[in-house]
């Protein structure tokens, strides 16, 4: 993982752990889905990405996908653009 894309997943990280979830929980690794969060929160996170980063990912998209893809994803289509 880029150096940018560890400062991203540290963002993410930071929105989760924001919305309550756990510190032990916010890994690279971590799926969406084990994260015990509803919809709300993930429309507030990903509020957040467009907000910060200016990208935005379709909540499909994020089925299945790791916190750290999540970041891969954000640097490529930010450098995109």
């Amino acid at each position: 993982m880029s150096l940018i894309a560890a400062t991203v997943l540290d963002f993410i990280c930071k929105e989760l752990k924001d919305l309550g979830v756990e510190d032990e929980l916010l890994t690279g690794t971590a799926r969406f889905d084990e994260l015990d969060i509803d919809s709300l929160d993930v429309a507030d996170l990903m509020t957040a990405v467009k907000r910060d980063f200016g990208v935005i990912i379709p909540r499909r998209d994020l089925v299945g996908i790791t916190l750290g893809d999540l970041a891969e994803r954000i640097v490529s289509d930010q450098s995109a653009k």
